[in-house]
């Protein structure tokens, strides 16, 4: 039986092509994005990113052309916290405003001979005087062959008190992109887990890997040259990954669970499910439901294969804060209501076919 599967991120659409926008990410091992700050101290406690700088670049790929593509240079924008012209980064010129100088710094990360443009993270983004300690969002919007696309990341801020635990994950790429996207240029992706209090490691913590399969989380086993566990890392080449995957990293301490999800893409694959759906982003709005009329399209010729070739689909929901399977509602009843209850949900399509 043939497989492919997709999941609904964000992307723009047109011409037959789907530009899957995402940010890729470099910092220094051990570090992730989340900046903890002790309210007593008022200081940061991790990550200090003036002295573990982090930079973020475009890494979106062409579903019809299997490869991460290059954004146009002009038109290009850098964002903090919204979209707007008041909240560029870049001046007319392209050069960093003065009012960001001392958290951003424009750059480029150049990888399989492609250069991209990036944003340094130097200073840190929680105020001095933790008047302002909401999270934050770094925004970048460019345009490949007259697409436009935005790829957006999170940097969450915490308070280091109570338990504030949280898997932070490290993301390596055989082409050292750091990106979860397998495809010519990146035969493998790798996954290291560590269990955080307040951005501190916790040596104890148990850590292993579930895969979504069939609606259900199943223990990632070790398969050399599929899925590589070496303590608590998770190695998957491209046999692992059909079309775009679930995987979750699960730690156990003091006898809590505590988990973390991955969504590896696999490129190389000749066909590709576009999901039709109806919302062009991620952002239900109140009175909407979000539909799905999805198709499987041959990469090369960009034809609807799904009546010929005899596909068929089903849907798993899953609960994005705690990545349980949802079961009370189905993929007809992606309201507005029901999302904002569940606090978001990652739609799963699996495509079949009774032969390759």
């Amino acid at each position: 039986m043939a497989t492919l599967s997709k999941i609904k991120t964000l992307y723009a659409y047109e011409d037959g092509d789907t530009i899957t926008p995402r940010m890729g990410v470099q910092i220094a091992s051990g570090h992730g994005l989340q900046q903890y700050y002790d309210p007593n101290t008022k200081q940061v406690t991790e990550t200090d990113f003036t002295r573990f700088p982090a930079t973020l670049f475009p890494q979106a790929y062409s579903s019809k052309q299997a490869t991460i593509i290059v954004p146009a240079t002009t038109g290009q924008q850098w964002y903090y916290n919204n979209i707007s012209d008041n909240a560029g980064i870049l001046d007319e010129n392209g050069n960093v405003k003065s009012a960001y100088q001392d958290r951003f710094e424009k750059t480029s990360v150049t990888m399989n001979g492609k250069t991209f443009p990036a944003l340094k993270i130097k200073g840190n983004l929680v105020s001095p005087s933790l008047a302002d300690v909401t999270d934050k969002w770094i925004y970048y919007v460019s345009q490949y062959n007259g697409k436009q696309f935005t790829c957006s990341q999170l940097i969450p801020v915490q308070a280091a008190v109570g338990d504030a635990y949280n898997i932070l994950l490290d993301i390596e790429g055989a082409d050292g992109s750091g990106d979860e996207t397998l495809s010519a240029d990146n035969d493998w992706v790798k996954y290291t887990a560590y269990l955080q209090l307040a951005g501190v490691t916790i040596q104890d913590a148990v850590i292993s890997f579930e895969h979504l399969e069939s609606g259900q989380w199943v223990p990632v086993t070790h398969n050399v040259g599929v899925t590589e566990i070496v303590n608590n890392s998770l190695k998957l080449f491209d046999t692992a990954v059909e079309g775009t995957e679930l995987y979750r990293a699960k730690a156990v301490y003091n006898n809590k669970n505590y988990y973390k999800t991955m969504e590896p893409s696999d490129i190389h694959d000749p066909r590709y499910i576009d999901e039709g759906c109806n919302i062009m982003g991620d952002s239900v709005k109140v009175g909407e439901t979000a539909t799905f009329n999805p198709k499987v399209i041959d990469r090369e010729t960009g034809d609807d294969v799904t009546a010929s070739e005899g596909w068929s689909f089903s849907y798993t929901l899953i609960k994005r804060q705690d990545s349980s399977i949802i079961t009370d509602i189905t993929v007809a009843n992606l309201t507005y209501a029901n999302i904002l209850a569940k606090g978001g949900i990652a739609v799963r399509i699996e495509a079949n076919r009774t032969s390759a």
